[in-house]
């Protein structure tokens, strides 16, 4: 019976994201996400009322253009990233406004433009509503989008996604799988054994941490009724980390592979901090010898939210849409 070498297994990959839980570091700061967001709204829109009052007989092709972009959910963020803008900046936003838009119109005021390139614009206008800008604009602006803030799955379930594919990456053991999560979402590879890849939501600022991890089960292979063994009620209850408090386990199935997910709270006292956390795995077995998992850990580290439930209850249908993408490419 193999079931305490794989609790060991599952115990160190869980203790590796944990250890990570508040050092997801992202390339920029929130504020300079939004501000690069906001400056990107404002030029647009300064544009194309140029266009508009330089050349009539493109005002109707300015208007499609217009609406193409700000019904889109790209043009939906606009407002929430002033908001969220506002609230970064704090009393010196006025001051950061007014710059903002002053060197806007000076960068205006010596650039002219031809019909031709009025016309190229606003083509590229109505591409952009499609997504086709820079991989760091287009996160920060989905991650401001307010349906998506309220009902983060409907990024999803809307086509604003990105697949991750572990094929060739040496902590992947020789797995090959993939899985689809939110295009918001931002994401760095583990430095920890085991881990593959690490993402977090709101472009690297939310509150959820993620991993897919890899673990190799020593030989021999474990038998169909020893897998079986492993996803029992009692045996997942017992493989959470010690400090954990399970919520919950059920059986499921992950491309048609048996598997389950188990749900606990985890207290961690760090030096100065204690951070509190609500984790939502979802482990299978794969070829008889690898486990998988997938990881989200809800913290609280922001007033947006009042407790880890009201996280958990928000983001839980994102996290089973995530596993149920799961789809192995090398399967035996």
């Amino acid at each position: 019976m193999k079931t305490p070498v794989i609790f060991l297994v599952i115990f160190f990959g869980l203790m590796s994201i944990q250890s990570r839980a508040q050092s997801f570091d992202t390339k920029d700061p929130r504020w300079k996400q939004l501000s690069q967001a906001y400056g990107f709204a404002l030029a647009q829109q300064d544009s194309l009322e140029r266009i508009e009052k330089k050349f009539p007989d493109l005002a109707r092709d300015v208007k499609e253009a217009w609406l193409s972009y700000y019904s889109s959910a790209l043009g939906e963020s606009s407002k929430t990233v002033e908001k969220e803008l506002i609230k970064e900046a704090g009393e010196k936003w006025p001051e950061i406004n007014k710059q903002m838009k002053s060197q806007l119109n000076d960068l205006n005021t010596r650039q002219e433009i031809t019909h031709p390139q009025a016309v190229e614009f606003l083509n590229e206008v109505r591409e952009r509503s499609k997504g086709q800008i820079p991989k760091t604009l287009l996160k920060t602006l989905l991650s401001s989008n307010p349906r998506y803030l309220k009902n983060p799955s409907s990024e999803l379930t809307e086509g604003w996604k990105q697949t991750f594919r572990t094929k060739g990456l040496a902590d992947a053991k020789g797995v090959d799988c993939s899985i689809s999560l939110p295009e918001s979402w931002s994401r760095k590879a583990g430095n920890r054994p085991n881990m593959v890849q690490m993402f977090q939501s709101g472009a690297g600022h939310g509150p959820i941490l993620s991993s897919l991890m890899v673990m190799s089960i020593p030989p021999p292979k474990l038998s169909k009724n020893e897998q079986k063994d492993f996803f029992t009620p009692s045996e997942l209850k017992s493989s959470i980390p010690d400090g954990g408090k399970f919520i919950m386990s059920k059986n499921i199935t992950l491309d048609g592979a048996p598997g389950a997910m188990v749900v606990y709270d985890l207290t961690q006292q760090g030096l100065e901090t204690t951070t509190k956390s609500r984790v939502t795995h979802f482990v299978t077995i794969h070829n008889d010898n690898k486990m998988i998992l997938l990881q989200f850990m809800a913290i609280k580290f922001s007033d947006n939210f009042s407790t880890l439930d009201q996280i958990q209850k928000l983001y839980l249908p994102t996290f089973k849409l995530i596993a149920s993408s799961l789809v192995f490419n090398d399967r035996l």
